[in-house]
């Protein structure tokens, strides 16, 4: 995908970076001169452009695009001019790094595709780790759905057919990691019989995980 990152801070850069990484053409945007001059050696393209303008945003093309990631200063003025101008233009699905609770309220109402504010999803997923220890990531937008590693000591002798962790739990195997053994077998399959030391790659709703005895 062709991809548009308009501010290249700290959170803004290892977006893009990290969309590099994934194989992406990423376009990045900001008005810091060192910002871009850092950005131009990392990234495909970087320009030095002011995004509050909407014509500097269609001469870049910027509509022709498949994503934009807005993620500009403290404040929400900017972002949400910038929120505006894209839209006007048409064409590329919108995520905005909001900086705070209100302004994420205002991107709903703008209907944006995702509004993200890094602190508190940081902050919600810490406390949801330091309270399940194993837990490896928490989707809140489906009813608390976490992924989850789970160390085999009760369910030892006993095949995953037998468990019905679908039926007894609302748990769904997403991988095994054989005790002693370093890889993951994803998807196992029904009739595999877990051992003390196994580790479990489980989703399911993050209140269910506390109840497990594995």
């Amino acid at each position: 995908m062709e991809i548009g990152v308009i501010g290249l801070g700290k959170f803004g850069l290892r977006m893009a970076t990290t969309l590099v990484s994934l194989g992406h053409t990423v376009v990045g945007l900001d008005l810091s001169d060192a910002r871009v001059q850092v950005a131009e050696e990392l990234l495909h393209t970087v320009y030095k452009a002011d995004a509050t303008s909407l014509s500097v945003l269609r001469s870049l093309h910027i509509q022709d695009l498949d994503w934009v990631v807005i993620c500009v200063g403290e404040g929400f003025e900017q972002s949400l001019i910038i929120t505006l101008n894209i839209q006007e233009l048409g064409g590329p699905k919108i995520w905005v790094k909001a900086s705070n609770e209100d302004h994420r309220k205002i991107l709903h109402r703008l209907h944006v595709d995702r509004a993200i504010v890094p602190e508190t999803e940081a902050a919600v997923m810490a406390a949801h780790q330091l309270t399940n220890p194993g837990m490896l990531d928490l989707i809140p937008k489906y009813g608390g759905i976490a992924i989850q590693e789970l160390t085999v000591h009760n369910w030892n002798g006993k095949s995953l057919v037998e468990l019905d962790l679908i039926r007894q739990f609302g748990l769904v195997i997403m991988g095994i990691r054989p005790a002693g053994q370093h890889d993951f077998a994803f998807v196992p399959p029904a009739h595999t019989v877990l051992r003390t030391g196994d580790t479990l790659v489980v989703a399911g709703r993050a209140a269910t995980m506390k109840n497990i005895e594995p």
